[in-house]
Formats: structure tokens, C-alpha cells, sequence
């Protein structure tokens, strides 16, 4: 932690370049690279489990308890431009979310105030700082992370939904009253405890023999309930503190962005006004909740409610709080020159609206247009990760001309899963044969996979033995059971498209299903692999 004061920030930019250096060092020692990002676009399924993640007990504790809790799998549904269903049976969809979480220290007799304050601000401050559009190749949210974190830990089921039942991730139901103790007790009345250990020391012990406690229980407790704005409570040296955790906004897109997202969220808070506390009395806190969930979908381009008035985010930036913040700031004393520079790029990044979200869709969109969303994540992971080395905010960033073409060094090298198709059309084992023939006849397919009722691959169908039964009689009462292949080849998405085309070329074959866990995934053909060529 740094004293606010003088060049603060610049000691954390250097402190975070430092870090970052000396992880770059062990990644490429480790033919790696290290991103910031709030979820890193070439995220896959597959890589949901433990396997993937820190091996430290306490994060396989919580999913099996959470689980228990919940009774089935954790779900996430999510709309945006695409939508995402999926169900997994941990809580790992919470793994897919990286954050920059900020820290500032607050008096505790004006902690109620700056907290209600950091509610206030949430919205805009979220709104100029989204990164995290993308996720599993879908476009979503502006701030992904936002719902996904708050879904992958939910353990309300739809029985339960008559009743008011909060999430484990919220971000508060009104404006908080009394002392900074009634957020911990909320949290304690409305939510079951996960975690717990036989070594606690009472608090009251603790202060009757005039030692600061350490409130290990509450501080456990406060660590398995997630608000956007949380509580934390430091005992180090002689005297305890408060802070405020800004926990809501995305690792990136560089950290010159992310050091000027924390420098206007300090500036912000420092520049609480004055007759502020007087103020929650009359204003709506589901409009400053409503100001963080539009944020979190739209990012800048949507209106919020500031003080009762609907003002365009972009606007109400420029024109508010931009000033504001740097008031603050100046009040701490702040260096002008990191004001300067740091909320230049805040400014910049508002006047044409280029959030770290806006850039990617922008390029996956292009990308799209020349090849398919797998090998568009990669270009599109490639060229972020080259402008964080470069440490350029990313209003700066160029986008992908409209003419983009990208051309593989050596396509035997690329995997199935940058050519395959994942638009997949497919049959069920008692659809008539009539059925097969049409869908194939529009789509002018030469074959289509076959599922079953639980989505696994168990067949085969294809245009030359729907023609060989159609001159049968009574082939009308035939279904895609009685005639499909059901010894089939199939590959990995994760396999070389080299190997694709060998085992094409061995069996005679003009596609493969691709396959993970025998579901699905997408189809890769012959033309697939030539057109890539072409």
C-alpha cells in the first residue's frame, strides 16, 4: 500500500509493471504468455476443471459445499448479442473472471458515507471500464463478468423464487445505515456458513486483554458472500483498519488503462460531497443499482440516472465526473503530471467511446467474416497481448481493417477446432427418413450427425444411403435408427487439421464430427480444408 499522495500511482504503475515483467519472464520460459484480461476470449469448456486451476484446497472446498447447498449443477444463462447455456457440476464458470481490484483505506467514522458514495459512483465508473464482452466465442455483456460471477455462485434454485432470496454475489438491496458492522451482520443473518476452523479466538477475550482482534470468523465469512463494493478489515501493526474493495471492475486491457480506472475511482471517492449522507434520504438506490446493471451490459453506450435526471454516460463523464474526480485528487495533492496522464486516458477513452469491449467486438466481428470464431479468438488474443507489451491504453489500439486477411503459416499445423464448422445441423434417431433427406437437400449436406436424447453422437447419416432406401418400398415408415452408420470415425477439435485430412484421405471420408466427452462440437470437411487453402 502507498500513502494517497504525491506520485502514489506512479509507484503502483511501477510496482505492477515490475510484477508483470517478472511474469512475462517465467511464461516465456514456459512458451507462455500472460494476458489482462477480464476473460480471456480463447476460453474453452473443456478447460473447466480443477485440473486448470491453483491447487490450494480451499477453492474444491467451497464448490463441494456450495453444491450441496444448491442440490444440481450450477447454471449460467446469459443474453447479449449470442446467449449461453451451460451447466457445470463446480463452481468453476467463477474461474472464467479476472479482476483489478482496487483498495483505499476509509476513516471508520466516515465509513456508512464512502461506502454509500462507491454505490453511487459504481455505475459510470463500471461503464467507462468494460473488458469483458467474449466468452466461450459468444458476444454477451459489455461486462461479462458481472453475470457470469454472480450466476456461477448462485445457489437459489427456480423452487425457490416466491420468496426474496438474496445471491451470494449482489450488490446490495438500499443504502446502509448505522456503522460498517451492519454490513457483516446482513451478511451473516442471509447466508449459511461454508467455512469455519477450530482455531478462532473470541473477540471479546481478545479486546478485554487490550489486543486489537482479528476477526479471522467475520473476515472467513465476508470471503464466501461477494459484494461489488466489500468490506475488508486489516489487522496488521498497531492499529486496525477499513478499507473499501472496489471489487467489479476487469484485469486490462493494459495497466496504464488500469492504473487510470483506479485513479478516477479514488478521485471519485475522494470527492464525495459534502452534504452527501443528508442526500441517500432522497434518492432512489434501485436507480444507482439499475446504473450498475446497464453498465454491465451496455458499457458507455446507454443513459443513467444521475440525481434523479437520465443523462448519457459519455456525457455525464466528460462533463461530471471527470472534473469531480480530478478535484479530489487534487485535494489529496496528488502529482498534476500522473493527474495529467492518467485521466488523459480516461477523457480519451470516453470522447470515441473505445472501452477495452468496444475494440473486441469491433475486430471479432471482422475476424469473423475471414474464418471461423475459434481461430478469430486466437488473431484477436494475439494482437491484445502484443498491445499490453506495448502498454498502450487501449483508445489507441487499431482495429482490424475490413479487408483483414489472415493467412496460416502452415495449415497441416493448425487444429481442427480453427477450420470446423460449429453451426452443426444434426438428426434424431426417430425422425423419419423424409425429414433427413429435406434438411439435406437445403443445406446441401452430404451427411449429418445423429444424437440422442441426451445430446451424445451415436450415428451417421449421409445422402447416399437415404437415396439407396428411397428406392425401397414403404421407406415413408423408415427413421434415421434403421439405417444410420453407427460405426463412425470421428476427431478432436484439438487434433491437427493435418491429421483431419490424412484420416479423410485413409477412409475415403468427405467430413468427421468433431467430438468432446462423445458430444458434438462441430463438423470439419474436405472444402473446409480446401477453401482455407484457396
Amino acid at each position: 500500500p502507498f500513502k494517497l499522495e504525491g506520485d502514489c500511482f506512479t509507484k503502483v504503475d511501477n510496482q505492477l509493471n515490475a510484477l508483470l515483467k517478472l511474469g512475462r519472464k517465467v511464461a516465456k520460459e514456459n512458451n507462455s504468455h500472460i494476458l489482462l484480461t477480464g476473460i480471456l476470449p480463447t476460453l474453452k469448456y473443456r478447460h473447466l476443471k480443477f485440473d486448470y486451476m491453483t491447487p490450494i484446497k480451499r477453492y474444491q472446498t467451497i464448490s463441494d459445499i456450495l453444491l450441496k447447498y444448491r442440490k444440481r449443477d450450477f447454471e449460467i444463462y446469459l443474453q447479449g448479442v449470442d446467449d449461453v447455456i451451460m451447466s457445470l457440476g463446480s463452481v468453476l464458470f467463477e474461474a472464467c473472471n479476472t479482476s483489478f481490484q482496487l483498495h483505499l483505506q476509509i476513516h471508520p467514522d466516515h465509513f456508512v458515507d464512502q461506502y454509500n458514495w462507491s454505490q453511487m459512483i459504481s455505475g459510470p465508473v463500471l461503464a467507462a471500464g468494460v473488458n469483458s464482452p467474449l466468452l466461450f466465442g459468444k458476444e454477451l455483456w459489455a461486462e461479462t463478468r458481472i453475470a457470469l460471477f454472480k450466476q456461477s455462485l448462485d445457489t437459489r434454485t427456480s423452487k425457490n423464487q416466491m420468496r426474496s432470496k438474496l445471491p451470494r454475489v449482489f450488490f446490495g438491496q438500499n443504502w446502509i445505515k448505522g456503522n460498517a458492522a451492519s454490513i457483516w451482520k446482513e451478511q451473516i443473518m442471509r447466508f449459511p456458513l461454508l467455512l469455519t476452523s477450530d482455531n478462532f479466538s473470541r473477540s471479546t477475550e481478545q479486546l478485554k486483554q487490550g489486543i486489537n482482534p482479528d476477526l479471522r470468523s467475520a473476515i472467513l465469512h465476508n470471503g464466501t458472500s461477494y459484494t461489488w463494493n466489500r468490506l475488508c478489515y486489516g489487522n496488521f501493526g498497531a492499529t486496525p483498519h477499513m478499507r473499501i474493495e472496489c471489487r467489479y471492475l476487469p484485469s486490462g486491457p493494459s495497466i496504464l488503462d488500469e492504473m487510470a480506472n483506479f485513479m478516477f475511482w479514488i478521485g471519485l471517492m475522494k470527492a464525495q460531497p459534502e452534504n452527501w449522507a443528508a442526500q441517500t434520504d432522497s434518492l432512489d438506490f434501485n436507480a444507482t443499482k439499475d446504473n450498475f446493471i446497464k453498465a454491465a451490459r451496455y458499457g458507455l453506450d446507454v443513459s443513467m440516472n444521475w440525481y434523479g435526471k437520465e443523462v448519457p454516460v459519455r456525457e455525464l463523464i466528460q462533463d461530471t465526473l471527470l472534473p469531480l474526480s480530478i478535484s479530489g485528487l487534487e485535494k489529496m495533492k496528488v502529482d498534476s503530471a500522473d493527474i495529467k496522464k492518467y485521466m488523459g486516458v480516461i477523457e480519451g477513452r470516453t470522447k470515441c467511446g473505445c472501452t477495452g469491449s468496444h475494440w473486441m467486438v469491433h475486430n471479432y466481428r471482422i475476424a469473423k467474416t475471414r474464418m471461423n470464431s475459434n481461430a478469430a479468438l486466437k488473431v484477436l488474443t494475439e494482437l491484445m497481448v502484443e498491445y499490453q507489451y506495448e502498454n498502450v491504453p487501449v483508445h489507441e489500439w487499431e482495429r482490424l481493417p475490413e479487408s483483414f486477411y489472415f493467412i496460416p503459416s502452415d495449415i497441416n499445423s493448425q487444429l481442427v477446432e480453427d477450420l470446423m464448422t460449429t453451426d452443426v445441423f444434426t438428426l434424431r434417431e426417430h425422425n423419419s427418413i423424409a425429414i433427413a433427406k429435406s434438411i439435406l437437400s437445403w443445406k446441401s449436406f452430404h451427411h449429418i450427425p445423429v444424437e440422442d436424447a441426451n445430446g451424445e453422437l451415436i450415428g451417421l447419416l449421409t445422402d447416399g444411403l437415404i437415396e439407396r432406401h428411397t428406392e425401397q418400398a414403404g421407406f415413408e415408415r423408415t427413421i434415421v435408427k434403421d439405417i444410420m452408420i453407427k460405426d463412425f470415425y470421428t476427431i478432436s477439435s484439438r487434433e491437427s487439421v493435418g491429421e483431419a485430412r490424412n484420416l479423410m484421405n485413409d477412409k475415403n471420408l468427405k467430413g468427421l464430427p468433431v467430438v468432446f466427452d462423445n458430444k458434438i462440437v462441430g463438423i470439419i470437411t474436405r472444402n473446409d480444408i480446401k477453401t482455407s487453402l484457396d
